[in-house]
This record gives structure tokens, C-alpha cells and sequence, in this order.
């Protein structure tokens, strides 16, 4: 039930503590500000490293915002348009007072991993979230990288040493993709031994640096002295401007078993 000083903290909340308004263009420019926001334009804030990069057909997301000078902390809500080119506006909210609210609301905002979207044995993004976004978001980018990958060996893991031991080797496989999930890297889970990670407005150049960092932390978690080698078979394709999607995810699907033929007949093993 609401009280007058809810109403006051309310009031006082959108009066004062809204910490400004920008609007950026493409390369990052600070095309408008407030009085409130000028302290980003002083250079001294997080804002350079931390403000996502503009991306056509790309929705509001948030992020953190720290002053080098007063110490206080802000969450941006940035959502992306286009108008003579790509412009985004940014809504900074002044966190230092409200904390818990901002804790909330952060929490809330950021996490696009909702019970609903998340697998349950990796944390990564289930299968309905990557039909959804491959109906959506994935087709109106302005370039898109797809690595279809196929965990070797999960069946004999489970026949030989039960499904504790393949759950083990899957959620291996997960933690090698989690390091290189970020803002534009997303990695899916889509079957028993599937996975997908997709990679938006990267260069072809940052995709395979993308997949060397992949495969280096794979590398670190197989020198993990706890028996299991998790072996992934891996299809690359780009999606360069005007990209058909479903070209793109065919190419890497043929790509990954390509590799895994690779990759079995170098063990002496047999596909099946």
C-alpha cells in the first residue's frame, strides 16, 4: 500500500536522482547531453570501454556506468534507432543512493537468462531461446558468425561410466563456451551433445579469434586433472551484409560434421 513518503521517494527518485540523457552516433560521438550527463563527456568514466556497441534492429539494454571523480555508480538503459544513421540514446539512473532498488532493477533488466530461456544442467541459453532470437534478432543484423558444434563421445561416456560422468563432460563443454560468451556472443544449448554459439556485428577476422579463444579454454579445462576429455567438433560460418540465415547455419552444420569426421578418424574411431 503506497504512503506519502512513498510518494515523496517517488517523486524525489525521478526529480532528482535521474542521472541524464545522451545521444551517440555511430562511431560513439556524443551527439547531445544534459546537464546531468555532462560529467560523461569530461572523459572521465567507464564510458568508452563499457558502452555497448550500435547495432541496426538491436533493442534497449543496460549496463553500468562508473565516475572516476565522484565515485558514484549508474545504470544506462540504452536503446538503439536509426536516423541518418545508427544513433543510440542512453537514460542514466543515478544508483549510488538506491542501491537495493538498483540491485533489483539490474538484476531484472540485464539478466536475459529467465528460468524460461535457461538449460538447467549447463546455464546456458536453451533451444526455445535460440529459435526465438534465430526467428527474430539473428536476422537483421548487419553481419553474424554461427559455430554449430557436437560434443564427441557423450554416448559411450554414459555406457561406460553412467550420466553422471556425460552430464560432467556437457557441462564441460558449457564452461568452454562461457568464456567466451559476452554482449555479442551467445552460446546455446540445443540438444543432449548440441550446442550453437552465434556472434553478432563481428568482423570475419574477430570470428575466428572469437573460435581460437574457444578453443584455448577448451584446451585449459582438458588439463584438468578430473578424467574427462571433452573433445567438440566445431563448423564455422559468416553471415556477411544481405546474409541468408538459413545458408549461413546450413554451411556451419556441414562444416561441424566435416569436422567431427576429422576428428574421429584421427582417434581410430568410427562415425555413426
Amino acid at each position: 500500500m503506497r504512503t506519502e513518503d512513498t510518494d515523496r521517494a517517488i517523486l524525489r527518485f525521478f526529480r532528482d536522482d535521474i542521472g541524464g540523457i545522451l545521444i551517440t552516433d555511430q562511431e560513439g560521438n556524443i551527439l547531445y547531453h544534459d546537464q546531468k550527463s555532462a560529467f560523461v563527456k569530461e572523459g572521465k568514466t567507464n564510458w568508452k570501454s563499457a558502452c555497448p556497441p550500435p547495432a541496426a534492429g538491436q533493442k534497449a539494454e543496460t549496463w553500468d556506468l562508473m565516475n572516476a571523480d565522484t565515485g558514484k555508480s549508474f545504470m544506462v538503459t540504452t536503446s538503439t534507432y536509426e536516423e541518418n544513421g545508427i544513433r543510440q540514446i542512453h537514460h542514466l539512473m543515478d544508483t549510488s543512493v538506491y542501491t537495493g532498488l538498483y540491485r533489483d532493477m539490474s538484476s531484472y533488466s540485464k539478466s536475459l537468462k529467465t528460468e524460461r530461456d535457461q538449460d538447467r544442467l549447463t546455464g546456458l541459453y536453451n533451444k526455445g531461446k535460440f529459435m526465438e532470437l534465430k526467428r527474430s534478432l539473428f536476422r537483421v543484423q548487419e553481419t553474424i558468425a554461427v559455430f554449430n558444434m557436437d560434443v564427441n563421445n557423450l554416448k559411450q561416456m554414459n555406457d561406460n561410466f553412467g550420466h553422471e560422468a556425460g552430464d560432467r563432460l556437457i557441462r564441460k563443454a558449457a564452461d568452454s563456451l562461457k568464456k567466451i560468451e559476452n554482449r555479442n556472443v551467445m552460446a546455446f544449448r540445443t540438444g543432449g551433445d548440441e550446442f550453437v554459439v552465434v556472434a553478432l556485428h563481428v568482423s570475419f577476422k574477430e570470428a575466428e579469434k572469437i573460435r581460437t579463444e574457444w578453443e584455448r579454454g577448451l584446451e585449459e579445462l582438458n588439463r584438468e586433472d578430473d578424467g574427462i576429455q571433452c573433445i567438440i567438433a566445431c563448423g564455422f560460418a559468416y553471415g556477411e551484409p544481405g546474409y541468408n540465415l538459413e545458408n549461413v547455419f546450413t554451411l556451419a552444420d556441414e562444416r561441424m560434421y566435416e569436422d567431427k569426421k576429422a576428428k574421429k578418424m584421427k582417434s581410430g574411431q568410427t562415425m555413426r
